[in-house]
């Protein structure tokens, strides 16, 4: 038996075999002591010159980019913004909200970060839970929110077209915008000309930066408290991580601002590596495509979705995939037999990228586990954890269970939230102290973990379906024809059919050349959905985990947050094919 086998304990979080593949000199120095205003003036004050942003033909360099944010923190303050207010920020991928959030964090503000799809009542709520009483608000998104600012704590609003930084900015707006007490961007920014600028604000540990919101998959969205700590640790990791950080390339933000991974891995991770930010706020499949291969892009995070828009042979036909380096994609599944046509179609573009996946939540901050492109992680997994997060599983008592045995994924990390905002009840629900003091961020998720430190998350620990008194969890069925080739996407709820037949169903997307075969042969269909409750048999010998209904479907409903609706989904009653596996 090895050393290494020797000294496992059985226990995660105690033997950290993840630890084996980082850089062990800078491993445990990990340390901050600066607000992300500072970590980036320091980062870069040395290359002023190189590029910081790409934005619709405009290259914005690092002295120009600090020339924005003092630019913008002095308009800040202009208008009445001090240590410790909240501003709230309703913009996609654009430099303004690059420049507001730096701005902030200089003052010692807080940016209040909202997505444009929030319904009025949720808008206008969280909006004065945090008394903001000024907003910045990209163009295109004004319409959709007005409502609900109207009856809110705003008094000042801000108004950024969406071109306003690009070399198209003289072009007419599609936005038309009958301005009453808003202000344009730019008129804000003439305001704030001849203040003083504001003292920069030092580091406090634990000072919040931003309020995110959680998706609202269960239950109404809660308020996030990022802090300035959560962002640096997170990308002070690198230092130690084996994925290089390289000045000079590019990376491309298509996650929003308003999510942790669009502000945290997608921001403030390249400013602090000196790596240039490609910006473009339309969030389509096609246009993320063109501008990876136009712009040689090295580092992209984006969802399977996007990725997906490489397999269009109309996108990609004649063209080379120059560059890309670092594909990781985050927020859906992504199946094994798509990551393989993905990355087939690469290779044919004279490109050998391997598509890799991470790991997070927001209350986690952006990130808890990440593979690598230097490390060879076996199938399934998201990586290991990265360096400074301890990740244990747990049973429901919290006992901390071993390799390979399933139970609560509980991490302590110095990337996670501070609190839900004004919810103590709900933050002393998240989070767990074991009988050492050590605070465990509890997130819902189950999976395991495997003696090489890589991390297997199965699903949420709240999605189950109760079976002749048994809980039996839907993603376990969902997992057992995951990997067949014809399925494309699938989804397990309890569902009640029009004729009154209740219990699991399995909803269906086939990929289109199954599709195809099995709209035109309804006996084959059949065949195939028993093939798939033989299948789901074998995988848990249960026959109580084996569906009865089916629903093949052509698309999924989804939140505008982006999160698959599950409500709507089991509230279906139509189209739902029945099949007694037990006949």
């Amino acid at each position: 038996m090895s050393e290494e086998k020797k000294c496992l304990t059985g226990y995660s979080s105690v033997d950290k075999p993840w630890e084996k593949f980082f850089k062990q000199d800078k491993l445990h120095k990990i340390h901050n002591d600066k607000t992300v205003y500072q970590d980036i003036v320091c980062a870069n004050e040395k290359h002023l010159s190189d590029l910081a942003i790409m934005f619709f033909g405009a290259k914005i360099t690092y002295k120009e980019l600090f020339a924005q944010i003092d630019a913008t923190a002095k308009s800040l303050k202009k208008y009445g913004v001090k240590k410790g207010d909240y501003v709230t920020v309703c913009c996609a991928g654009i430099p303004e909200v690059i420049y507001v959030v730096y701005a902030l964090a200089k003052i010692g503000a807080i940016a209040n970060l909202m997505a444009p799809y929030f319904d009025s009542m949720q808008m206008t709520d969280r909006i004065n839970d945090c008394k903001s009483r000024l907003l910045i608000v990209m163009d295109s998104f004004y319409s959709q929110i007005k409502e609900a600012i109207n009856r809110s704590s705003i008094e000042t609003i801000i108004v950024v077209p969406t071109l306003n930084s690009s070399v198209l900015r003289l072009l007419p707006s599609k936005n038309k915008l009958i301005l009453d007490k808003e202000l344009l961007w730019n008129k804000f920014i003439r305001d704030g000309r001849k203040t003083d600028s504001p003292d920069t604000f030092e580091y406090e540990k634990d000072y919040p930066l931003c309020l995110v919101y959680s998706s609202g998959t269960t239950g109404a969205s809660k308020a996030i408290v990022l802090t300035h700590d959560s962002f640096q640790y997170s990308v002070l990791s690198y230092d130690a991580n084996t994925i290089d950080i390289i000045r000079g390339q590019k990376l491309y933000q298509i996650v929003p601002p308003w999510y942790s991974t669009g502000l945290n891995t997608s921001i403030h991770l390249p400013l602090h590596g000196g790596i240039a930010i490609f910006q473009d706020p339309r969030f389509e499949r096609e246009i993320f495509v063109k501008n990876v291969i136009k712009h040689q892009i090295e580092y992209t995070i984006a969802p399977t979705s996007m990725y997906e828009g490489f397999l269009d042979e109309q996108l990609i036909k004649g063209k080379k995939l120059r560059g890309l380096k670092y594909p990781f994609e985050g927020g859906e599944a992504l199946t094994k037999e798509v990551k393989a046509k993905i990355e087939q179609k690469w290779r044919e573009m004279g490109n050998d990228a391997i598509l890799r996946v991470a790991y997070g939540q927001c209350e986690c901050g952006a990130q808890a586990t990440s593979q690598s492109q230097n490390i060879e992680h076996p199938e399934g997994s998201v990586g290991i954890p990265i360096p400074g997060v301890i990740i244990g599983i747990f049973d429901d008592s919290f006992k901390e269970l071993k390799y390979n045995e399933r139970g609560n994924i509980l991490i302590n990390t110095p990337c996670g939230m501070k609190e839900y905002f004004n919810k103590p009840e709900e933050t002393d629900k998240y989070f767990y102290y074991d009988e050492n003091s050590v605070k465990w961020s509890c997130t819902g998720d189950i999976g395991y973990m495997s003696e090489s430190g890589d991390l297997f998350v199965e699903g949420r620990k709240e999605d189950f379906t109760i079976v002749n008194n048994k809980k039996i969890y839907n993603f376990d069925i969902e997992n057992a024809v995951r990997g067949e080739s014809d399925i494309k996407l699938c989804d397990c709820v309890e569902n009640e059919s029009e004729i009154g037949i209740k219990g699991l169903a399995l909803h269906l997307i086939f990929t289109e050349e199954y599709a195809n075969n099995y709209n035109s042969n309804q006996e084959q269909l059949l065949c195939r959905l028993r093939e798939i409750q033989t299948i789901i048999f074998e995988k848990h010998m249960d026959v109580d985990m084996v569906p009865k209904l089916f629903k093949i479907r052509k698309s999924f409903p989804y939140k505008p947050s982006g999160k698959r609706d599950v409500e709507s989904l089991a509230n279906e009653k139509a189209d739902f094919v029945y099949l007694n596996f037990n006949e």
